[in-house]
């Protein structure tokens, strides 16, 4: 992973634990720790709230843990 990929890893990992209230790890899926469809929206505004990547939901589900979706954001 590059720098940039490992900084979205981190800052994503960090709007999660937000909004899951529980602690994250890279390799975590967003729904196995409670998270559903409101929370994914949640997730999509605290995210642009942050300046980070626009958060399409489809690849939320499609790149459910922290890492998949660090990656998939970062080419974009």
């Amino acid at each position: 992973p590059t720098g940039a990929t490992v900084d979205l890893t981190r800052m994503l990992a960090a709007v999660w634990e937000s909004v899951l209230d529980v602690p994250v790890g890279d390799d975590d899926n967003f729904f196995e720790l409670g998270g559903n469809s409101l929370l994914a929206i949640r997730l999509a505004a605290a995210m642009r709230e942050r300046d980070l990547p626009a958060l399409p939901l489809r690849e939320l589900y499609l790149h459910p843990t922290v890492r998949g979706l660090a990656r998939v954001l970062g080419h974009e």
